[in-house]
């Protein structure tokens, strides 16, 4: 096999962004280099496009976005890092990103309301894509032993993937700490320490007790009255539910969680946990970054070294569980509940509604950056369900996934209508890459030039969706929103016919597995797609489309 020069690649990149000197920020996603130059003006865009890994263009507001491709994007950005690191170009981390104007007065209200949404999402992209392999490695970890235990309840293999998944998704505030500090231009390190303070083995860990009754006490309060209180509320669960023959008595433990709390009045302080939650987090981090840069400013330097961190993590820990974070959790909560009441009063029997616009939109979204915002909801949909029936589910994977897969079957259309061996490869390699969850080549690499294939795959998404809609279809876990994640849906109908019952939700066909409503609306994104795409690239639109799309140069 021929070795590839990955460094050369990364010089030709750097060479027509306008040089490393011009590169101010970047850092990749799954298949995409994300940049921010200090001059504009000497990006050569045009040669870039000729060079031979240019799959794509996006640009958001200030930002490059070059896709060039799953597993080939992070080989050059190692390459690039490389030669930017002999200029210290990354060494940067206490050094805010470029400020903007909050508000142009230049621009109308119009434009100035767009600018923000969009500054909005870019943050949260440049926060949470960097954790896409985490939360991948961690959700999936959590979905293989979800289907594993509905095969083989209690193994050891189940137990250790429980080990890896619920660290991983456990820890969540401690990575999101480090990449929003680094975003918001404070320490990183100690982002990622006060991260870890939210989750301290000291505080009840809400995500792995998962009781239905948690009792506060005082830190000082005696052990006999604490272990009274937590027998009697026991005793009155147990006698709530007027037991019958054949009931099974839970443990005391699975039922009761005890807290305790210091300080009291107006300053009490409960000692609960924010693991897997991310709004508590982005809220003291976003705290703590202002609390250091004012300390930073105005300690002596003799003594800022010691002052500063301790300072700034003690004082933003105390803000952090007297007030901050728990109303970090009532607004996770917040748009949990929303979005879960918006796709369950919008779905009822035989009408997916809700499910069909979400899947129809989805696309869109995409091509914005917007759905990356959905990473941080979707934490919060499976966190909140898993606390409320001790099983999580979100209906925006399945979304993702009918989505990749439409994007996918879209770009295969294109082998049906080239003879040229080099768009069959990269038809097919698209197609290999939405099925698999990474759909920007596929997306910018031919279907937005095809755009009725794109209009096709947005349909055949939408076709899908209303079938996820009417059955409520859910995944238990976070992973890859493609074939790989069939791990990711329950394969018994236990805990989604509790949720179903528990919430009224009315749905049809639940007495099918999650696992096969996925499959059959996976098959209908595929059909659908293929059938819409072959329809349109009948119609004058279509044959002209493909024709400006294999010969460019003709008109």
């Amino acid at each position: 096999m021929k070795k590839i020069n990955w460094k050369a690649y990364a010089l030709e990149i750097i060479e027509l962004l306008g040089g490393k000197e011009n590169i101010q920020e970047i850092y990749h996603c799954a298949t995409r280099l994300r940049i921010i130059l200090k001059d504009d003006e000497k990006f050569n865009l045009e040669e870039l496009k000729k060079t031979k890994l240019f799959k794509g263009y996006k640009k958001q507001e200030n930002q490059h976005q070059i896709i060039i491709g799953a597993g080939i994007v992070d080989k050059v950005y190692k390459e690039i890092d490389l030669i930017l690191n002999n200029n210290s170009l990354n060494n940067n981390d206490l050094k805010p990103e470029n400020k903007q104007k909050f508000w142009n007065k230049k621009l109308s209200t119009k434009s100035n309301m767009l600018m923000i949404s969009k500054r909005g999402m870019n943050s949260f992209a440049s926060i949470f894509v960097p954790l896409v392999p985490v939360f991948i490695a961690g959700g999936m970890s959590l979905a293989i032993m979800s289907l594993v235990n509905q095969i083989s309840p209690n193994t050891g293999f189940a137990k250790l993937l429980d080990v890896i998944g619920g660290g991983i998704m456990g820890s969540i505030p401690v990575f999101v700490g480090y990449t929003a500090a680094k975003k918001w231009g404070g320490n990183p390190f100690i982002g990622m320490a006060i991260g870890l303070v939210l989750v301290s083995p000291a505080l009840l860990n809400r995500y792995s007790t998962n009781t239905p009754i948690q009792l506060g006490f005082d830190i000082n309060t005696d052990k006999a009255i604490i272990d009274a209180a937590v027998q009697k509320a026991f005793e009155d669960y147990i006698n709530s539910f007027n037991p019958g023959e054949g009931f099974i008595e839970p443990l005391q433990s699975q039922v009761v969680g005890v807290y305790y709390t210091i300080f009291s009045g107006f300053f009490k302080i409960k000692l609960i946990g924010y693991q897997a939650q991310i709004v508590p987090v982005l809220l003291v981090i976003g705290l703590s970054v202002n609390i250091e840069r004012v300390l930073k400013r105005w300690t002596p330097q003799v003594v800022a070294i010691i002052v500063v961190p301790l300072a700034t993590v003690i004082l933003s820990s105390w803000l952090a569980f007297w007030a901050i974070a728990p109303l970090g959790e009532i607004i996770g909560k917040g748009i949990s509940l929303g979005l879960s009441g918006l796709f369950k009063y919008t779905n009822w029997n035989f009408i997916g509604f809700g499910g069909m616009v979400f899947a129809g939109f989805y696309p869109f979204l995409v091509i914005t950056g917007l759905h990356q915002g959905f990473l941080p909801i979707e934490t919060q949909l499976l966190v909140d369900s898993n606390l409320q029936f001790g099983h999580s589910l979100s209906f925006i994977t399945p979304v993702a996934c009918v989505s990749n897969i439409a994007q996918g079957t879209a770009a295969l259309m294109l082998v049906f209508y080239t003879k040229d061996k080099v768009e069959r490869s990269k038809a097919i390699s698209s197609t290999f890459g939405g099925y698999t969850g990474i759909t920007e080549p596929a997306m910018f690499g031919i279907n937005l030039q095809i755009k009725p294939l794109f209009i096709s795959a947005a349909i055949g998404s939408a076709f899908a969706g209303w079938w996820l809609g009417m059955t409520h279809t859910m995944a238990n876990s976070l992973g890859s929103a493609s074939w790989i994640g069939l791990v990711q849906f329950d394969w018994n109908t236990v805990d989604t016919k509790k949720y179903i019952e528990a919430n009224n939700i009315h749905a049809i066909l639940t007495g099918i597995p999650m696992g096969v409503h996925i499959i059959i609306a996976m098959l209908i994104s595929v059909f659908a797609t293929a059938g819409t795409s072959a329809l349109l690239l009948r119609t004058d639109w279509g044959k002209q489309s493909i024709k400006n799309y294999l010969n460019p140069f003709e008109n």
